[in-house]
């Protein structure tokens, strides 16, 4: 005996099963193992997952702390943000440093009172680490004490490039603003240090027209100047400004990193807040509730499956080889090897063609598992030094799209690739 079911639009079509006949992807928020996450998918491949942290997270947040102790054998020095709650700070910032409790001079003495930006939250037993060079941004511009430069978001082509540099030559942006030199309510800028601004100009200013660039440039002075005047009116540990919610950090992340076409949940609470918020930020970006009981949305997009892959030491390459990737207290190893793979070249050849499908995975994987710190990468040994130089101009260009900061070192004479990468949120592994 058979029985009719209803129809649901959000029911799984041949269109969305067949997810490789896409090239954008898909931006997923959904309960998986107890925790609300995002999944980035494109291809049938996770390229980025994240939990959305919404109650431990600072990352972004600004606030007033004061100098507890300085260690002049690292280099560094130790801040308060909030009672008992200690951050790391590099030395090397305070000429960037905005004192609120006396002149700058380009030093940081113990008990002075500093504003900051949280960069990384505590992880293990690392304190969380903060910066003096403060930012604030918007959908077009991004400004930062610290620095005088103009830049421009690596998305941007020339030509937008060329459009908005004359936008900003024609409106006299960052040359008649004096963005620091600000006067507090008895007129005095005595307090305030001269430290220089700069802007970055942000990939979805290429979609503004004049007027609206000209509406974002306004209201980010205004919050700027607001922000440093609020500063020198505060006690020390308030927060000036709250680090943003959790799918708020996941989308600003992703927008600027990759390409989907569509914003899918089945939480009908978070549908609410992202529609709201794309539809103020974001225009361009759809969003839809997943409604289907019969068939969830952890089901349809195999998220267990791909989520396992993430969390797994060995990764399969299409051409049969794979790669093991141990994470150690102190750096990560990444293993090339041949596996699988059958081939009537050479071995140089085969080897190459191996360790070229391999970087760019390694790129990848890098990103996907926000491995950070030293990673060193063991490719499948490779006899000719041109082969050598093409991997490794290959690799440093898979890793250039990696919002975070990569260096590609070098390779080592017993054919070791040294990498770096820039620490901001917990890996994967550390998030599940």
């Amino acid at each position: 005996m058979s029985r009719r079911i209803a129809t649901n639009k959000s029911f799984p079509t041949e269109a969305e099963k067949n997810l490789n006949n896409t090239q954008k992807g898909k931006l997923l928020f959904t309960m998986l193992r107890g925790r609300m996450c995002a999944f980035f998918i494109q291809e049938d491949r996770l390229k980025a997952v994240q939990v959305l942290e919404e109650a431990s997270g600072k990352i972004g947040a600004i606030y007033i702390a004061k100098v507890k102790n300085i260690v002049k054998n690292i280099e560094a020095c130790f801040v308060e943000i909030a009672d008992g709650e200690i951050c790391f700070l590099p030395l090397k910032e305070a000429s960037t440093a905005f004192l609120v409790n006396r002149t700058a001079d380009g030093r940081l003495l113990e008990g002075d009172e500093v504003l900051v930006q949280v960069t990384r939250d505590a992880q293990k037993n690392k304190q969380a680490s903060v910066t003096t060079k403060i930012s604030l941004a918007n959908d077009a511009f991004a400004l930062s004490l610290g620095d005088s430069r103009i830049g421009y978001s690596s998305k941007l082509s020339k030509e937008q490039k060329h459009r908005i540099a004359d936008w900003l030559e024609h409106n006299h942006i960052m040359k008649n603003d004096h963005l620091c030199k600000l006067t507090d309510t008895e007129g005095s800028e005595a307090k305030l240090p001269d430290i220089s601004t700069g802007l970055v100009v942000r990939t979805l200013s290429k979609e503004l027209t004049p007027e609206a660039l000209s509406e974002a440039w306004t209201q980010l002075k205004t919050n700027w100047s607001s922000l440093l005047q609020t500063a020198c009116h505060r006690t020390c540990f308030s927060c000036l400004v709250e680090p943003p919610a959790g799918f708020v950090t996941v989308l600003e992340h992703l927008v600027y990193n990759y390409e989907y076409e569509e914003i899918l949940t089945d939480d009908a609470t978070l549908y609410q807040q992202l529609r709201n918020y794309c539809e103020k930020k974001l225009s361009s970006h759809s969003v839809r509730l997943y409604e289907d009981t019969n068939f969830s949305l952890s089901k349809l997009y195999s998220l267990e499956t791909k989520l396992d892959t993430a969390l797994n030491t060995r990764i399969w390459l299409k051409s049969g080889g794979y790669l093991v990737i141990e994470p150690t207290e102190a750096l990560t190893v990444i293993d090339v090897n041949s596996g699988k793979y059958e081939a009537k070249k050479s071995n140089a050849e085969t080897f190459f063609t191996i360790n070229q499908e391999a970087a760019q995975e390694v790129a990848l994987q890098l990103r996907l598992r926000n491995l950070s710190g030293i990673i060193i990468v063991d490719f499948i040994n490779m006899e000719s030094k041109e082969q050598q130089l093409a991997l490794l101009e290959q690799l440093k260009a898979a890793v250039r799209i990696d919002k975070q900061r990569v260096t590609v070192v070098d390779m080592t004479p017993l054919g070791l690739v040294e990498i770096t990468r820039k620490k901001s949120h917990k890996t994967v592994r550390e998030q599940f």
